[in-house]
């Protein structure tokens, strides 16, 4: 049982040192966004669970309390440091957005997801890696990165980001695609035919939406 200790102890090593390559091979092989986001932190609890039990039948420690908090340390510990070094945000698995009841922006009717953005907007540049993923796991998907600007000037930086993985452009109207997003940027947008149906902000686009829009959109 002694061994058994050691190499779930070295798993859960390997674990925290792997996680986000952990996260991203369950992505690359097919995993959805909300299991390759969840199965890191649920092996870390099930190794903290397994130490914990290993500890306990293998390790004769007289002191039955020193035993007890030493078991719930063990318990804690490899899914405490997860999360302490890959903390969950607020919104990291969020489906839930918004319908869209009546817009005036209207799109080619060959896109399945406009992301309304604006120029220089941080939060619009860390997107780009994400949809990247999502164009290609996903490629018969189409996006479009629409920036509220009159300046082509304001598409440099997207476009070099971007890399062709998805198409860029400067919004058709500025003022309707503000107001689809009410001030939150980017805002990732479901089309049909041409048509905002439905709309989620940036913190609300998260695992469980990333789901929702590739399962429909397969």
């Amino acid at each position: 049982m002694k061994i058994f200790f050691f190499l779930i102890l070295i798993l859960c090593g390997v674990t925290l040192y792997t996680f986000k390559s952990f996260e991203s091979g369950l992505l690359n092989n097919g995993f959805s966004w909300t299991m390759s986001k969840l199965l890191p932190y649920l092996t870390l609890g099930i190794g903290g669970i397994l130490l914990a039990y290993s500890f306990a039948k293998g390790f004769k420690i007289k002191v039955k309390i020193v035993k007890v908090i030493v078991a719930i340390l063990l318990i804690a510990a490899p899914f405490g440091v997860g999360f302490v070094f890959h903390p969950i945000y607020q919104g990291d698995f969020s489906s839930e957005g918004t319908e869209v009841a009546a817009s005036t922006v209207k799109v080619d009717e060959k896109y399945d997801l406009v992301i309304v953005t604006i120029p220089g907007c941080p939060y619009c540049l860390a997107s780009i890696e994400q949809l990247k993923k999502i164009k290609e796991r996903t490629p018969e998907a189409n996006l479009l990165f629409s920036v509220c600007s009159s300046n082509k000037k304001d598409l440099e930086v997207y476009k070099l980001l971007i890399d062709g993985k998805f198409d860029i452009a400067l919004a058709e109207d500025i003022e309707a695609s503000v107001k689809l997003a009410e001030g939150h940027f980017p805002t990732f947008v479901q089309v049909k035919k041409g048509l905002p149906v439905y709309k989620w902000s940036n913190d609300q686009f998260g695992a469980g939406a990333r789901d929702k829009f590739e399962g429909e959109a397969k």
